[in-house]
């Protein structure tokens, strides 16, 4: 086949785009298919190669990138790149790729994409829509409460959520990937305005949750089979940008040492997460167990980083599924 991977793009999480894409290029390329990787951020001239493709995943990304103007993306899409391809595989992780608008723009072009297409895609990153539609569904999530641009400052408003939702409370942007702008304070207001100026570089929608002490799991879901149970376990701290891309920050267990029943029911959540939001392909949604064992859904994420070592492949692995395998299943199942 031929195949066109999306990658880089114009957000913050870059960076990790081009590590995925890099990796997911390489395996197909080495299962026989022909690989052109494309980076929207190019523009019309969007074609890169792959020895041309540098970053660092716990590198902050370049400004320049964050400043250009999403118009790159319909150029890149309208340019001959895409006129002989079979299927794009977008590895764009965050803002304009995995939102729903680089899947409308490949839609609109009549070209073929591997995974969510436009209303799950934009669904999945707005993490208030999604818990309400969780919800809705009987998937739990933490109790939550949002913040719009006119409520930034409002020292009252933020402190009487914080007590109301118990103290220790997790701020972070609403349309935001791999913890980007997102804080966990401790009962502590100064702490949680300055969080929430921090958030609000990101998004005009904040959301502030319930902090779930206990342990935090993922379950990768490939069409309707959910993978096993990872957990994971920072070093220190909690599994923040750092913590996610730098090797050895975090140890990670496949499967997770939980009962039988954690483990089918958490199976069954995930399952349950990707057909409601209306996944397509694949997924991972993510969990927190909290002292009683008691799962509550965090996200549900369309484009999961996809370097050979990420919580996917992971978990694939583990079941004796190969990457490139994975990668053309993926392929199959879109």
């Amino acid at each position: 086949m031929n195949i066109a991977v999306l990658l880089g793009g114009i957000s913050t999480e870059r960076n990790v785009s081009i590590a995925s894409g890099k990796a997911v290029g390489q395996a197909l390329s080495e299962r026989g298919h022909t690989i052109s990787f494309i980076d929207p951020s190019l523009g019309h001239n969007c074609i890169i190669q792959a020895n041309d493709l540098i970053s660092v995943a716990n590198e902050t990304v370049a400004q320049e990138y964050l400043n250009l103007s999403p118009r790159v993306l319909l150029e890149c899409v309208q340019s001959p790149a895409f006129d002989t391809i079979d299927i794009a595989f977008s590895l764009l992780h965050g803002k304009y790729g995995e939102d729903g608008i680089m899947q409308a723009l490949l839609e609109a072009r009549g070209v073929r994409y591997v995974g969510s297409k436009v209303m799950a895609s934009a669904l999945a990153m707005d993490k208030v829509r999604t818990k309400l539609i969780l919800s809705a569904a009987g998937v739990q999530s933490p109790e939550w409460s949002v913040l719009y641009p006119q409520q930034f400052n409002d020292y009252e408003r933020i402190e009487h959520i914080m007590n109301d939702l118990g103290g220790t409370i997790v701020i972070k942007p609403n349309t935001n990937g791999s913890s980007v702008g997102l804080s966990i304070v401790d009962n502590d207001i100064d702490h949680a305005i300055k969080a929430v100026q921090l958030a609000s570089q990101y998004d005009s929608t904040i959301l502030i949750e319930r902090y779930i002490a206990g342990r935090e799991v993922t379950v990768a879901v490939l069409g309707d089979q959910a993978f096993p149970v990872i957990e994971i376990v920072p070093e220190q701290g909690w599994y923040d940008y750092q913590n996610k891309y730098t090797k050895g920050n975090t140890q990670y267990y496949c499967p997770a040492d939980i009962t039988n029943d954690e483990r089918d029911f958490l199976q069954n959540l995930a399952v349950t997460a990707h057909r409601i939001v209306g996944c397509t392909a694949y997924s991972r949604i993510d969990f927190r167990l909290d002292e009683d064992g008691v799962p509550w859904c965090l996200e549900v994420n369309t484009i999961p980083g996809f370097t050979e070592t990420s919580l996917v492949p992971m978990a694939a692995q583990s079941i004796g599924i190969s990457y490139g395998e994975l990668c053309e299943r993926i392929i199959a199942l879109s």
